[in-house]
C-alpha cells in the first residue's frame, strides 16, 4: 500500500460542521421571532421590514418551520464548508490537491519548490511557474512536516521573492498584455470580486507572469525562458 499522507480538516473540525451547523441553524430559526424582535430594535438594521413581518405572524407553526427551515440551511452550510476546504493528499511521487469540485495531481519530478504564503499553498514548477495555489486552514507546521516527510522540495518562503515589482499603470518592464490583465485585476481586487480576481491571475499566469498579493497591492514577476 502506498504511503500517503492526508491533510484538510480535523477530526473536531468535522464534528463541528457536521453537528453544530445543523444545530445552530434549527435553533436559530426555532427562535426566529424572537431573534427578530430583538434585531428591530437596533437603529439603522437592515432588512427591518422582513424582521418585522416575521414577528407579525401568529401562528403556532411560526417555531417549527423556522426550525425545519433553519436545519437545512445548517446541513447546506456544512456541505458547503466540505467542498470548500482544500484537502491535500500527499504520497512519495505526488501531490493531489481537492477543493470544491476540481482536483488537481502534481508530480514531484515537476515541482521546483513548496511554500506557504500566508493562508495560501503554493507549489512551483522547474521554470518558477506557479502551478498551484490555494487557500487552506491546515497549520503551516503540519503542512511542512508532511511534504518534508515525503521527501517535496519545502521552502520557508517564496524563493524568487526578491524578483517581485509592484505594479503599476502601464509598467515599463511588463508587455501590454500583462498591464491590460494587471489593470482589470486590480479593479476586481478593489470591487472584492475574488473569482475574477483568480480568473485573471491564471490568464496571467498563462503570459509568464506570476503575482503575489498585499493589502490589494500586485507584486509581479516575470517567467525567464
Amino acid at each position: 500500500m502506498q504511503n500517503e499522507t492526508v491533510l484538510g480538516l480535523s477530526k473536531i473540525d468535522k464534528a463541528i460542521i457536521i453537528i453544530g451547523g445543523p444545530l445552530l441553524g434549527a435553533i436559530i430559526g426555532w427562535f426566529i421571532q424572537i431573534i427578530s424582535s430583538w434585531l428591530i430594535k437596533i437603529p439603522f438594521i437592515p432588512f427591518g421590514p422582513f424582521f418585522e413581518w416575521i414577528i407579525s405572524w401568529n401562528s403556532s407553526w411560526v417555531s417549527i418551520i423556522g426550525g425545519i427551515v433553519g436545519l437545512i440551511a445548517g446541513i447546506l452550510f456544512a456541505l458547503y464548508a466540505f467542498s470548500e476546504s482544500l484537502k491535500m493528499t500527499i504520497a512519495d511521487q505526488k501531490v493531489t490537491m481537492k477543493r470544491y469540485d476540481q482536483e488537481v495531481t502534481l508530480q514531484k519530478n515537476d515541482i521546483s519548490a513548496i511554500y506557504m504564503d500566508r493562508k495560501d499553498i503554493v507549489v512551483l514548477g522547474q521554470k518558477g511557474e506557479e502551478l498551484y495555489r490555494s487557500q487552506t486552514d491546515v497549520k503551516q507546521p503540519k503542512i511542512e512536516s508532511a511534504f518534508l516527510e515525503h521527501y517535496f522540495s519545502w521552502k520557508s518562503q517564496d524563493p524568487y521573492q526578491a524578483d517581485y515589482q509592484r505594479w503599476i499603470p502601464e509598467h515599463p518592464d511588463f508587455p501590454a498584455s500583462v498591464n491590460s490583465l494587471l489593470a482589470a485585476r486590480e479593479k476586481a481586487l478593489k470591487e472584492d470580486d475574488v473569482k475574477e480576481a483568480a480568473v485573471l491571475r491564471q490568464d496571467l499566469a498563462a503570459e509568464g507572469a506570476v503575482i503575489r498579493d498585499e493589502d490589494k497591492r500586485q507584486y509581479v514577476r516575470m517567467i525567464r525562458g
